[in-house]
């Protein structure tokens, strides 16, 4: 049963997937003298099949009144049987709309046929906790507002996760340190202390939240248990440590290079000090501390065998030491013995060696290209144009000397300069010659900076015509640098391809197009009765009334759409919709149903009074007065309310 004291009341059944549904409707009837007078036009009674890809509407009595449009549903079971074939997964749904308790529907034998799949709802309430979580954790999987307790919000409830031995919030099996006393349950679990238990923790003597079972340095100080073992040192007492020399984090105990210094303990003879490590002649002192290693008496830095006791000097440079030398004066080249000319060049020793030439060789003589009487290996300008050799592109050739793009062609060529080299169009290699970028007002010598050539014509936008290349020339382009674009019509910035609406009428081009207005007239816009934004031409409903055009009397006035009696005036505003003679209002009263001319009330005595109300429905009118005036008068008053009733209600 579904009722409504004031207001909607609806009903959605589960989920299907089915082809036929079938059920039985009962609708409430109440009549008074005779005639259906349960529900009146503000009343409604719908139900419809609300599927994924399809709505199938099954009854729907908005804006009719039941008692007259419906009566055949009233007091009687009535069957439906509706196909739903393509509707998809969906839901019946019934909803009822009235205001008094007497207007009540019955709903019954629903049944789903044609391979019915009926799709269960795992959580009924809704809650986001499936109703087989509910009824596990203990709470009502029908109540919304009843939801299982979830410390530590992983989806379990804290029902399911056992006890939570140190209150926080998180149960035991989600808590990595159940007594919450600092230390992990695996961490207890190892040390052997008891993980429930936060009075009974691992000893743990640096506090490092390490038990000292499984510490490798109990003593916190930075030296493992096992190396202060192997060293000496306590590894219970953190004021305790191994020798550590070279702070290089080895104890020295192990460490193969106590100093730190690069050689060796077994090979070092100061294996304590990283600033010595050997000492040639034993004096105790290392070398490089000694001023005269070998102990020869002469210091190491005049010393031509600094490591030999028995050699100081080689006078004539040969190699072998003076003293095992047996003649030290012979000069094995000029260039050290003395200085003098190398028969055959007339260079100086001195300058060829300066020079990087052979003074022992009479055709190696030094370069000097700009004959400046500089040698070229001693030259920082080899051809003397003023540019020094490393800023100078062609430092051979007095003609030119910048190449700002490496591509071995000067920028320039000095004036009335002969050379073979060709002067660069493009000096920074850019693509733009040096000229195009004089005139584009660009800049030649930097190729990051290029003229503005927007379709890639070869020629810059401040000489081409059509900037964008789309044809039409810049003058008359609203989007001169848009290819793809070069008028506006309704001047709103965006180019007719791209906008949808090219004069801003606000219709679109697409809906005027097909409502049959001109898209870029913008006074030319569809004809839209109702303003729904639907052409007349394509709207099936132009005055907006609910009631499409195909059944509308009144397909432009959004305030009618039914004439009974053909008359031309509305139902709405029509005081007799039968045409029958008998206002609505009065056959209602009496008894009749106002919208069949067929069906008029009786009138004995002819005084338009039906003989239902007439108190004299056999006599006429007498005497200067109007029989049973206080009558009429009460039923003028009733007539008018009616009236205003009526016209509430249709509206």
């Amino acid at each position: 049963q579904m009722s409504d004291v004031d207001g909607i009341s609806t009903l959605i059944l589960d989920p299907v997937d089915a082809e036929i549904v079938q059920f039985d409707l009962y609708v409430q009837q109440k009549l008074t003298n005779g005639v259906n007078a349960n529900w009146e036009t503000s009343d409604s009674i719908s139900v419809w099949y609300e599927g994924a890809n399809s709505v199938v509407s099954i009854l729907n009595t908005t804006g009719t009144d039941i008692d007259t449009a419906h009566a055949g549903l009233l007091g009687t079971w009535t069957t439906f049987s509706v196909n739903l074939t393509g509707s998809g997964v969906g839901s019946l749904k019934f909803s009822l709309e009235s205001n008094a308790a007497t207007e009540a529907i019955y709903v019954d034998n629903v049944t789903f046929s044609g391979g019915t799949v009926l799709l269960a709802d795992t959580d009924d309430d809704d809650d986001g906790w499936s109703d087989v979580d509910e009824a596990d954790c203990g709470t009502d999987p029908l109540d919304p507002a009843s939801i299982p307790s979830d410390g530590d919000s992983n989806g379990i409830c804290d029902f399911l996760e056992g006890g939570d031995t140190d209150g926080d919030g998180i149960p035991d099996l989600s808590d990595d340190d159940d007594d919450g006393d600092g230390f992990s349950d695996l961490n207890e679990e190892a040390c052997g202390s008891d993980s429930k238990l936060s009075s009974d923790v691992p000893a743990d003597m640096d506090g490092d939240g390490e038990c000292d079972v499984k510490d490798i340095d109990i003593d916190g100080d930075d030296w493992s248990n096992d190396m202060e073992y192997d060293c000496g040192s306590d590894p219970l007492d953190n004021s305790s440590v191994p020798n550590d020399m070279d702070n290089d984090g080895l104890a020295d105990c192990v460490d193969g290079d106590d100093d730190g210094d690069g050689v060796g303990d077994d090979v070092d003879l100061f294996p304590n000090d990283p600033f010595e490590w050997e000492d040639s002649d034993s004096d105790g002192l290392g070398d490089n501390t000694d001023l005269d290693d070998d102990n020869d008496g002469v210091d190491d830095t005049d010393d031509a065998y600094p490591n030999d006791p028995t050699e100081s000097g080689d006078n004539d440079g040969d190699g072998t030491g003076d003293n095992a030398d047996s003649d030290d004066d012979t000069c094995p080249t000029a260039m050290v013995c003395g200085e003098g000319f190398y028969p055959g060049d007339g260079v100086p020793d001195s300058t060829e060696v300066d020079c990087n030439s052979d003074p022992f060789d009479p055709t190696s003589v030094p370069g000097d290209s700009d004959g400046d009487g500089v040698c070229d290996y001693m030259d920082q300008d080899l051809d003397n144009d003023g540019v020094i050799d490393a800023d100078d592109s062609f430092p051979s050739d007095s003609c030119a000397y910048l190449d700002t793009d490496n591509d071995s062609q000067p920028d320039f060529i000095l004036t009335e300069c002969d050379t073979d080299l060709v002067e660069d169009e493009d000096d920074d290699d850019d693509g733009w010659s040096d000229q195009q970028e004089d005139v584009c007002e660009s800049e030649s010598d930097l190729a990051s900076i290029t003229p503005q050539d927007t379709d890639s014509d070869g020629t810059c936008n401040s000489l081409d015509e059509d900037d964008d290349g789309d044809g039409f020339p810049d003058e008359g382009d609203a989007f001169p640098l848009d290819a793809s674009e070069n008028s506006d019509l309704d001047g709103d910035g965006i180019g007719d391809v791209a906008d949808l609406d090219d004069d801003g009428d606000g219709w679109s081009d697409e809906k005027e197009q097909r409502c049959g207005s001109d898209p870029v007239v913008s006074t030319s816009v569809p004809t839209d009765t109702d303003t729904d934004s639907i052409c007349d031409e394509l709207d099936v409903d132009r005055d907006g009334d609910g009631f499409p055009d195909d059944g509308d009397d009144f397909p432009e006035d959004n305030e009618e759409w039914s004439d009974l009696d053909g008359d031309g005036t509305g139902d709405n505003q029509d005081g007799d919709d039968d045409g029958d003679g008998w206002s609505d209002l009065e056959e209602i009263e009496c008894g009749y149903d106002p919208n069949d001319s067929g069906s008029t009330p009786p009138d004995s005595d002819g005084d338009l009074i039906c003989d239902y109300l007439d108190p004299s429905p056999l006599e006429g009118v007498e005497g200067d007065g109007l029989p049973g005036f206080g009558i009429l008068a009460v039923l003028s008053s009733i007539l008018i309310a009616g009236v205003a009733a009526k016209s509430g209600s249709k509206r």
